[in-house]
């Protein structure tokens, strides 16, 4: 997993001062943490960035996820139909983050490295447009709502002729 990418912080309307850059940077944490969780394969660290209730547009699913039970039954879906493409790493990067009060707004990329297939050619990396909304309760942010946007499929054999500024 790659180190948190350094990130722009869009001011509120209030603007963010030295305290608000540190919320966002907190903020950013948890995103990326959850990426982190998810390419350790650490399922409880995952759950613990995202509130049991979050609705999730899940680039794997037509309905919107709601709330764990939605989510472990598109886990076990996915367990179910056995092994693709094995991911290599997750980056998540270029983060735009407001945040206001006990609410925060991340935009941000996602790309998904996949390790070669099995004859040993290269797959594409995956490249997708996020935005998760965060809550603070009881001094702790969580997300309460993601959006997942697949702009380029990965996991596919690399063909040369991809979209260009892929990072």
């Amino acid at each position: 997993m790659s180190a948190p990418a350094p990130h722009r912080s869009s001011a509120s309307a209030s603007g963010l001062s030295g305290s608000g850059q540190k919320e966002a940077d907190t903020v950013w944490s948890v995103v990326a943490g959850l990426y982190a969780a998810h390419g350790d394969g650490d399922v409880r660290q995952v759950d613990e960035r995202l509130d049991a209730e979050a609705t999730m547009w899940h680039s794997e699913a037509e309905a919107l996820l709601l709330g764990r039970s939605d989510l472990d039954r598109l886990r076990a879906g996915r367990a179910a139909a056995g092994p693709g493409p094995q991911v290599a790493a997750y980056h998540a990067y270029d983060p735009v983050i407001d945040v206001s009060g006990h609410m925060a707004l991340v935009r941000y990329w996602l790309r998904v490295d996949y390790a070669p297939a099995a004859d040993g050619g290269a797959l594409r990396p995956e490249r997708v447009r996020n935005t998760a909304v965060l809550r603070r309760s009881a001094g702790v942010w969580r997300i309460v709502h993601l959006h997942e946007e697949v702009w380029v499929a990965g996991g596919v054999p690399e063909t040369g002729t991809g979209p260009t500024g892929m990072r």
